[in-house]
């Protein structure tokens, strides 16, 4: 859980990145270094063809997370009682949430014996959705 913690304050200051797409995209970044530090941490090989995968989920879901930055700021700064400072906070905590339930997600699958090869992405996406 060190691990996480740390990428979940990695996170949350890539939640104050006010560009669209670059926010995303650094959180993208920071989720491949979890993951990757995580399978290390575990003694499983980081391969490169585990990693594309990988990438290429969080990848995928680059255009609905921009398209919901980009909503979800402009929601934000329209109600009245909704400050920047707040509006940046709330962004934050998201970030730092969705990686804390990534790390949590990775950490069960490790320790029920799993390996990166056999990580299943459908189940990530079905748990990162319903939370």
């Amino acid at each position: 859980m060190k691990i996480v913690r740390r990428y979940v304050l990695i996170s949350a200051g890539a939640g104050l990145i006010t560009l669209p797409i670059i926010d995303v995209s650094a959180l993208a970044a920071v989720h491949v270094a979890l993951i990757k530090e995580l399978t290390e941490h575990y003694g499983h090989e980081f391969s490169e063809h585990a990693a594309r995968n990988i990438v290429i989920a969080i990848g995928a879901s680059l255009v609905p997370g921009s398209i919901g930055s980009i909503l979800g700021r402009k929601l934000l700064r329209a109600l009245p009682f909704i400050d920047p400072v707040t509006a940046l906070a709330t962004m934050s905590g998201f970030s730092a949430f969705v990686s804390y339930s990534l790390g949590r997600i990775f950490i069960e699958h490790f320790e029920r014996g799993g390996t990166l090869e056999n990580f299943d992405v459908e189940h990530l996406h079905d748990v990162l959705v319903k939370a």
